[in-house]
């Protein structure tokens, strides 16, 4: 009976040391620690790869382009104008096909324009013009989403 208690023991030993319970390792803070400045730093979201517009794409005359943020991949492009959204719309509608952009549906009005249009290499890209706020239009290019 004591053998089988010694061999409990060794098992019951064996399986703490695996665990890491007793092992000597601290918990002090380091580079791996996800709480530390530096973990944080290194995991914190970089900008993605955005699809560059073509030079020859339209741009509403007088759009200042914005900022893009990085929590957006699908983001091509972002401007801001101070005409309101049925003359970016109007522009859209004109320009896109002039430029080499097939239109592919149009969804004027509401909260947002949208102008879904296809590139020459078939994907379907869309505009989106919407209020963004002290007066300001939000003019977005984007990949195409429900």
């Amino acid at each position: 009976m004591r053998r089988s208690f010694v061999v409990h023991l060794a098992l019951l030993a064996a399986l703490v040391a695996g665990c890491g319970i007793g092992s000597g390792e601290s918990a002090s803070a380091g580079a791996s620690d996800p709480l530390t400045p530096e973990a944080a730093a290194s995991t914190a979201p970089s900008a993605p790869e955005r699809i560059p517009l073509a030079g020859d794409f339209p741009v509403l005359p007088g759009a200042v382009r914005a900022a893009m943020p990085n929590d957006d991949p699908g983001l091509i492009g972002l401007w801001t104008s101070d005409q309101p959204g049925s003359n970016a719309y109007d522009f859209f509608v004109a320009a896109l096909p002039a430029a080499g952009y097939p239109i592919v549906g149009r969804y004027p009005g509401g909260a947002a324009a949208v102008i879904r249009f296809s590139l020459p290499n078939g994907g379907i890209w869309q505009m989106v013009a919407r209020e963004g706020g002290d007066g300001a239009l939000v003019i977005e290019i984007r990949l195409d989403r429900p």
